[in-house]
């Protein structure tokens, strides 16, 4: 029997997320993450309690078992079911590697518009340029 597969939200409209979900797609081997864009994840959203300005700040992860985590806790939580990704979160478990993580994710989120231009993403499209 196939485990069900857990759920990333992630931003359709950002150039550089579509890329990284694209590397993440050609990495889950064996189809343990469900790919939500964000345009489409309304339901899953309000089911799940997560805000719009929550998904604007950070890809949400939504474990088989129903727990949401965002962020770099996106990542340790994911990265445990995709088996090149094992060896990053072994060391996510130390406490100040999972700071650093915290701290280079937000950093990457908050740039993700100039990280587009750099990858010749449409950054225009970014969500962080949304007008809601």
């Amino acid at each position: 029997m196939h485990a069900s597969p857990g759920k990333l939200i992630f931003d359709d409209r950002c150039g550089f997320c579509q890329k990284a979900v694209g590397l993440l797609r050609n990495l889950d081997w064996f189809g343990t993450i469900e790919f939500i864009p964000l345009g489409q994840a309304d339901g899953l959203m309000s089911q799940h309690s997560i805000s719009a300005e929550a998904t604007d700040a950070a890809m949400h992860y939504i474990s088989p078992l129903g727990q949401v985590t965002a962020g770099a806790e996106a990542f340790h939580a994911f990265g445990k079911r995709i088996p090149v990704l094992l060896p990053l979160t072994i060391l996510l478990h130390l406490p100040f590697v999972l700071h650093l993580a915290r701290r280079v994710y937000q950093q990457v989120a908050n740039n993700r518009q100039r990280l587009s231009r750099v990858l010749r993403c449409d950054s225009g499209r970014c969500s962080a340029h949304r007008n809601r």
